[in-house]
């Protein structure tokens, strides 16, 4: 009987650590997070030294301006969660920036883009906790202790192009200012100390409009996008008893 009795407080003594380490995760399942970045536009107007592609193909550097991002996030498992987003940013192109036939259009606009947005994230290399995974003890970093995720999401797009003339290759139909929005991106964060986190986060939004440039025309290979490169501060908030953040 004194054996098994032994016995049965080394299991605890062995699991119950296990068990802890394993759901301390939801003691901050809430995170309020800012952040800034530039941002860039993927359209008719402006772009690279050819016609209109998609994704990084049509980066056009000069045209790049900002954005400003706040979010909430709450783990839904230690591996996923949900994130809330409300970004403003400015967006630009110009024909004057390349070389391709669309310089002989010389069409320039610019427009301001309010973007709400929600987002499911999920880790493929899960977050770890505790003060040796912090940027107090670097000289223990590794980098699969960096928490990497990828994301989709879906959210609207309000904009409001300002053209400097209307080019006559301009289709000129009837566009919603308000259209739907999928963001689409890689992130990673990693721990400033137990409450807070530095991350840095690429994001596509893919739109349904061809006109957030407020131009439509034969260059159009695809509807138009944008892009955030997002550095970012995260706060991590306790979870009471009841289950909501505490504050």
């Amino acid at each position: 009987m004194k054996n098994k009795t032994i016995l049965l407080v080394l299991i605890l003594l062995i699991t119950i650590p296990v068990i802890t380490s394993a759901q301390r995760w939801k003691r901050s399942r809430y995170e309020l997070l800012g952040g800034a970045g530039p941002s860039s536009f993927f359209g008719d107007l402006g772009g690279a030294n050819k016609d209109g592609v998609h994704f990084m193909g049509d980066m056009d550097l000069p045209a790049t301006r900002f954005h400003l991002l706040l979010g909430v996030r709450y783990k839904i498992k230690e591996k996923a969660a949900l994130r809330l987003n409300l970004i403003y940013a400015r967006i630009h192109g110009s024909d004057a920036y390349t070389e391709s036939g669309r310089t002989f259009r010389n069409v320039t606009f610019s427009s301001g883009l309010f973007e709400p947005s929600v987002q499911f994230e999920y880790s493929l290399i899960k977050e770890k906790l505790g003060t040796r995974y912090t940027f107090q003890n670097l000289q223990r970093f590794k980098l699969v202790y960096v928490n990497t995720y990828v994301f989709i999401g879906l959210g609207g797009v309000l904009f409001n192009p300002k053209l400097n003339w209307i080019a006559p290759t301009n289709k000129n139909e009837k566009f919603s200012r308000f259209n739907l929005a999928i963001p689409l991106g890689i992130g990673f964060k990693y721990a400033i100390n137990r409450r807070a986190c530095l991350g840095l986060e690429f994001g596509m939004r893919y739109t349904s409009t061809d006109y957030l440039d407020g131009h439509s025309d034969k260059y159009s290979k695809a509807n138009d996008a944008y892009s955030f490169l997002n550095l970012n501060v995260t706060y991590k908030l306790k979870t009471a008893r009841s289950g909501l953040p505490k504050f």
